[in-house]
């Protein structure tokens, strides 16, 4: 059995999943591929620690953004990266929805159910199996939950449970990323409406220290 298969097997424990498990991911990921080219309009507020928030709009329509509280200037370097970065994602079409998930998702596999969702385990494919160990398989929680009544991705979430390397180059000691998701009015498009991000650790020899919390509102679906 692989790495892969092995960690499958462990995670599922006393689980036993119903044949149809797999039915609400697969819904959830097709119908936002569905509406990749979908655009919106929104208001954004970025967080850092010890820094005052920023919030922008960005305008879909005329393709660009308007500081609307805060002061990006104020933000330290690293954080006004990460600010620039989340724009630029956020704003392409579909960049608010999950259309491009997956292709990151390796070995989705059911792992708990509750009465409103249900909960898949997930290989981010940033670590490939010839970079994973058992040591690292249990180092590296990754969720997926899926709300069951409408089949929407309701949280991505990848969280280190201890110091991990995802590649040769990287030693992470802390890492959790969250993304939330709901749909707009009854039966609208999933789209995200926060993200937190916290990544502390070495790339290629260099300190990763960054924490952020990014909150979507006020969508406006442009045509």
């Amino acid at each position: 059995m692989s790495l892969k298969g092995a960690l499958a097997a462990f995670l599922l424990g006393s689980f036993t999943p119903s044949p149809g498990s797999m039915a609400p991911i697969e819904t959830a990921l097709s119908d936002a591929e569905a509406e990749a080219s979908l655009r919106f309009s929104y208001t954004m507020t970025f967080e850092w620690p010890e820094a005052a928030p920023v919030t922008v709009r960005y305008d879909a329509a005329a393709r660009e953004f308007t500081t609307i509280g805060g002061d990006p200037e104020a933000l330290p370097r690293t954080a006004r990266q990460k600010l620039e970065n989340v724009k630029r994602s956020e704003s392409k079409p579909g960049g608010l929805l999950y259309a491009d998930f997956r292709g990151y998702l390796d070995d989705i596999t059911p792992v708990d159910e509750t009465p409103d969702q249900m909960i898949y385990s997930f290989i981010p494919s940033q670590v490939g199996e010839d970079e994973m160990t058992a040591e690292g398989d249990a180092a590296v929680r990754a969720r997926l939950y899926v709300d069951k009544a409408d089949a929407h991705l309701a949280r991505y979430e990848v969280r280190g449970l201890q110091s991990f390397k995802p590649n040769p180059a990287t030693r992470m000691e802390e890492f959790v990323v969250e993304q939330d998701f709901e749909r707009l009015g009854g039966d609208g498009p999933a789209v995200l409406v926060r993200m937190y991000s916290k990544q502390k650790g070495e790339r290629f020899f260099r300190k990763v220290d960054t924490e952020f919390t990014a909150t979507f509102s006020d969508f406006e679906k442009v045509e």
